[in-house]
């Protein structure tokens, strides 16, 4: 395939052609198809499924995928639904009603589903409300795949497969358009030799900093992506109409804003970071944008480095951060112990921020009751010494030692307050993730906030430490009440604590011990 050739086909996945529903057909014609773990899994262990699940957004290859899987299925006899949300709400019934007797072992047809996961646990609840729990729980003839969870760039090696296939054409090869002004100076070219030979590493942190930020990239934004580098969208017939050329190189990808797909990737643009000057000086505004662009797709430097140049703050940290947890066995690591500097400078964040000024080891929780207005808070006190760990995301504690996939791609993990109640144990879990990572690095690193419980409601800090109160009914003997400023010109702080006394020889008595409280 030549330049000319492949630019036509490259075009065909950008924005202005999004009558691209039939982009995975387009795949078919272009003989572009990579096996994605997803397809593997399901292939090596079909002979032993009843149901899979297929679920994640328009454009992740659900259908395309049943497409690939198509002999398989015929061979195993699944009964194929290849859009639940396309069905009336009479054939969804029936749907869900099969896939539980399945589930009782009370129907022996087996089935693939593909689906929004929105609509399909809406109409679980609403039919058969038990059946979530049990295809939670997992069983080993059913499978569900989650392609929200799917990180592209997590697998460098299958990431580079998918990138290179897609790009790959005839480098000797020449247009043939000999009356075009460009010729022999050809940008198109210019973008797919240096993204291949370059750029091909930050393109992969890059996609996976969205990942990491929260975002989420289907596959059909990843192919939106590439073709973008390489032709902004113009066909060879609009780009013989510029003046120049510069713009159009493939490391300015992060001007193209206005594009709905384009805009997770525009936020991270190298340009607005902060980075040391590489050259000393810049002649002008723009020669230091293109340089931090530049350089975060060309610069060789390892993988951690590259994460710094993203406008993204805290985002080696919390990389870093995931990377243990995620990768290190046992997954969970006590908050007493550990010491990982990143995980150390978050729980300076959680202590700063739930101690409000006191200059003690205890945490301060608000839990004020609904009947107070906000000028009135009422706050209690956790010991700092509680059972506390960092735990990954997708670890059940119960079920520990039954194994874990050692390459956990996941973009958040857990604080866990752990305890037993009676023999069983329990546990009470934050979700942190990356907005609620760089809120409390920000706090450790002293950054003005309001740091009142309801600012820290925001991020359910505040909400986790009261369920850990709600499990440490003895928390709740003494409480701090506060008012805001306008009150404390005719209020005082104080605390209010019960007091249990226990006599040999006469009865046990309580009394209220009022004490004002000292001045932060």
């Amino acid at each position: 395939m030549n330049i000319k050739e492949k630019v036509f086909q490259l075009i065909k996945y950008c924005g202005g052609y999004e009558g691209h529903s039939f982009m995975m057909d387009e795949r078919n014609e272009d003989n572009f198809n990579i096996m994605l773990p997803q397809e593997k899994e399901i292939r090596e262990r079909i002979s032993g499924l009843k149901f899979i699940l297929l679920t994640g957004e328009a454009g992740d290859g659900k259908t395309r995928l049943l497409r690939n899987l198509e002999d398989v299925l015929k061979k195993h006899v699944f009964q194929v639904c290849m859009d639940f949300s396309a069905i009336n709400d009479n054939e969804k019934k029936d749907m869900i009603e099969k896939i539980q007797k399945l589930e009782e072992g009370k129907n022996g047809e087996k089935y693939i589903v593909a689906a929004n996961i929105g609509i399909f646990t809406k109409m679980v609840l609403r039919y058969c409300p038990g059946l979530l729990e049990k295809l939670k729980a997992g069983k080993d003839d059913m499978l569900i795949v989650n392609f929200e969870r799917r990180n592209l760039a997590a697998d460098r090696e299958l990431f580079q497969d998918i990138a290179a296939s897609f790009l790959a054409f005839d480098r000797s090869s020449d247009c043939g358009e000999t009356d075009c002004p460009w010729r022999g100076n050809c940008v198109y070219k210019k973008n797919l030799i240096d993204l291949m030979d370059k750029g091909m590493e930050g393109l992969r942190v890059l996609c996976d900093a969205v990942y990491l930020t929260g975002g989420h990239i289907t596959f059909r934004e990843l192919l939106s992506l590439i073709s973008y580098m390489i032709t902004f969208g113009q066909s060879c017939e609009m780009r013989k109409k510029e003046q120049a050329q510069d713009r159009f190189r493939y490391y300015q990808i992060f001007d193209i804003a206005d594009d709905p797909r384009m805009q997770k990737f525009c936020s991270l643009d190298p340009a607005k970071a902060r980075s040391r000057n590489v050259n000393g000086q810049y002649a002008s505004r723009e020669e230091c944008i293109i340089e931090k662009r530049k350089n975060f797709f060309e610069k060789e430097i390892d993988a951690e480095e590259r994460y710094t140049l993203l406008y993204a703050d805290y985002l080696t940290e919390f990389h870093s951060a995931l990377k243990m947890i995620n990768s290190k066995p046992p997954y969970f690591f006590s908050t007493m112990d550990t010491n990982n500097k990143n995980l150390l400078k978050l729980k300076l964040g959680l202590s700063k921020i739930t101690r409000a000024g006191n200059t003690n080891l205890k945490m301060t929780v608000a839990d004020t009751p609904s009947i107070f207005d906000g000028s009135i808070q009422t706050e209690f006190d956790i010991s700092n010494n509680i059972e506390t760990i960092w735990k990954r995301y997708d670890l059940d504690l119960r079920n520990r030692n039954n194994g874990i996939s050692a390459a956990g791609q996941e973009n958040r993990f857990f604080l866990c307050y752990v305890y037993l109640e009676g023999e069983e144990l329990q546990e009470k879990s934050m979700l942190i993730d990356y907005p609620l990572f760089r809120f409390l690095l920000m706090a450790a690193d002293d950054y003005y906030m309001n740091r009142n419980g309801i600012s820290i409601e925001e991020y359910a800090v505040n909400t986790f430490y009261r369920k850990v109160l709600h499990s440490m009914p003895d928390a709740y003997r003494k409480a701090h009440i506060r008012f805001d400023e306008a009150k404390r010109k005719k209020f005082m702080n104080f605390s209010l604590e019960l007091k249990q006394q226990n006599s040999i020889l006469f009865e046990s008595s309580t009394k209220v011990v009022i004490e004002k409280e000292a001045e932060a």
